[in-house]
C-alpha cells in the first residue's frame, strides 16, 4: 500500500488528516491498483442493535444473535456455523486485500456479534498479493483466509485454482445485489461498491460554476485546473475511460482530457487527485472515491463531492475463501455476515455501500440503485476493457 500526501493546513493538523487519509481508505484502492468491476445499482446499510452472543445454541442466544443482526435471515445457520467454528478452534479470520486493515468498523461490528473470532486486516493489493498467495499455495503454509479485491485479479486467481467455492447463506439473489457481483461458479461475490465523483476546492471554486457532466470538463475554463489518477496504468482512471468509451457521447474524452492539460497523479498514489485539489494547485479533481473525500471534509480539507448527471463510477470489490484456508469455517461466517444488516451499516459508516440493493447508502449520499452510473461491463470483459484503455492512453498520454 502506497503512503498518501494530503497538506491542506500546517502543522499537527497536516500530519494527522494525511495519517487519517492512509488509514481510512477503503474501496477504491483495488480499482486504482488491481483494476475492477464498476458502475452498478447497489447500496449499502441501515443502523442495527449490536448484541453481543456466546457460542451456544440456547434460545436467549439465538435471540441476541438475531437482534445484533438487525433480524437478518438465516441467522441460526450463522449462530450455528459460528459454534461449529469455535469448537474446531477456529477464532480468526485473516484477509488480503487493498482496503482490509482499515475496515476497523467492520471488523468491530462482527466481534460485536461473534466475539470469539477476530478478524485481521492484511493491507496489500495487486502484484504484492499475488505474489504472498502464491508463496502460500506453493509452500502449503496457509495464513490468508479471504483474498477480497477487484475483479481482475479474483478472475486471476481463479484461473490458478486458489479458491475454494463457497455460497453465503444469506447471499441475496442476483437480481436483489449490484449488477455482476455473482462471481464464476461461486468462487466469489460483491462485498462492496465504493462510488467515486467530482471534487472541487471551495476557496477557487463556486459551486455554480462546476461541470456537471463528462463533456463539461472540456470547457476551456479548466484547462490546467484538472487533476486525475493516471490513465497509463491499472487503475481507477483507465477503467474510468473503458466506461467513457461506452457513451457515445464521451468517446472522445480522452484525447480532450489531453488538451485540458491535466495534473496525471500516479495511480499508486490513491489520495493524489485530493492533496491536489485539497491544496488548491488544482481546482477539480477527477474520479476521487467519496469515502476519501469524508475523512478529509471531516478534517477541515476545503473540498465538496458532487456527482454528474449521469455516467458516475462505482467499483466492486469481491470477496472469496481462498484454497487451504486455516479457518474455513470461520471465513464462512464472516462471508454469510456480510450480507446483514449489521454490516451494511458498518460498511456505509465507512463512505461505502454493500452490494444489497435494499440497504441504503452511506451519509449524504442517495441509494446507489438511485445514482445515474456508467453502462456496466459484464465481469469477464472487464480485463480486455481496461487493457484497451491503457493502451490507447498510453499513445494519447505517454
Amino acid at each position: 500500500m502506497s503512503h498518501t500526501r494530503l497538506r491542506c493546513g500546517k502543522g499537527s493538523k497536516t500530519v494527522k488528516l494525511r495519517q487519517i487519509i492512509t488509514a481510512g481508505s477503503a474501496l477504491a484502492l483495488a480499482a486504482l491498483a488491481a483494476g475492477c468491476s464498476s458502475s452498478s445499482p447497489s447500496s449499502s446499510s441501515s443502523s442495527s442493535t449490536s448484541a453481543p452472543v456466546t457460542s451456544s445454541n440456547s434460545a436467549s442466544s439465538a435471540s441476541s444473535l438475531q437482534a445484533a443482526l438487525g433480524g437478518a435471515a438465516n441467522y441460526g445457520a450463522m449462530e450455528s456455523l459460528y459454534d461449529k467454528a469455535v469448537a474446531a478452534g477456529q477464532k480468526s479470520v485473516v484477509i488480503y486485500g487493498p482496503s482490509a486493515g482499515t475496515d476497523t468498523a467492520l471488523y468491530t461490528a462482527f466481534k460485536k456479534s461473534f466475539p470469539d473470532i477476530t478478524v485481521t486486516g492484511v493491507p496489500v493489493v495487486g502484484p504484492p498479493m499475488t505474489a504472498k498467495l502464491s508463496a502460500e499455495m506453493s509452500s502449503g503454509k496457509h495464513v490468508d483466509d479471504i483474498a477480497y479485491t477487484g475483479s481482475t485479479d479474483m478472475l486471476a486467481y481463479i484461473t490458478s485454482g486458489w479458491f475454494t467455492p463457497f455460497k453465503p447463506s444469506t447471499l441475496p439473489p442476483a437480481s436483489a445485489l449490484a449488477a455482476e457481483s455473482y462471481g464464476p461458479g461461486d468462487n466469489f461475490f460483491g462485498f462492496t461498491v465504493g462510488l467515486s465523483g467530482m471534487l472541487y476546492n471551495t476557496g477557487s471554486v463556486q459551486a455554480s460554476q462546476v461541470p456537471t457532466t463528462w463533456t463539461g470538463l472540456l470547457n476551456p475554463q479548466w484547462k490546467n485546473k484538472l487533476v486525475m489518477y493516471d490513465p497509463t496504468a491499472i487503475g481507477e482512471m483507465d477503467d474510468i475511460f473503458a466506461h467513457l468509451a461506452l457513451v457515445p457521447g464521451d468517446a472522445g474524452m480522452m484525447t480532450g482530457l489531453k488538451a485540458q492539460n491535466p495534473e496525471l497523479s500516479p495511480s499508486s498514489d490513491i489520495t493524489g487527485p485530493l492533496t491536489a485539489v485539497a491544496q488548491g494547485s488544482k481546482s477539480l479533481g477527477i474520479g476521487v472515491p467519496y469515502a476519501f473525500y469524508l475523512v478529509a471534509k471531516a478534517q477541515g480539507a476545503p473540498v465538496a463531492f458532487y456527482l454528474l448527471n449521469d455516467d458516475n463510477y462505482t467499483v466492486t470489490l469481491y470477496g472469496g475463501i481462498v484454497r487451504g484456508a486455516p479457518d474455513p469455517l470461520a471465513a464462512e461466517l464472516y462471508e454469510d455476515w456480510m450480507y446483514t444488516p449489521q454490516a451494511a451499516a458498518a460498511i456505509a459508516s465507512e463512505g461505502e455501500y454493500s452490494t444489497v440493493l435494499a440497504d441504503q447508502g452511506p451519509p449524504g449520499m442517495p441509494r446507489l440503485s438511485a445514482v445515474k452510473v456508467f453502462p456496466y461491463i459484464p465481469l469477464s470483459g472487464i480485463p480486455a476493457a481496461d487493457g484497451a484503455a491503457i493502451t490507447q492512453a498510453q499513445h494519447v498520454y505517454g
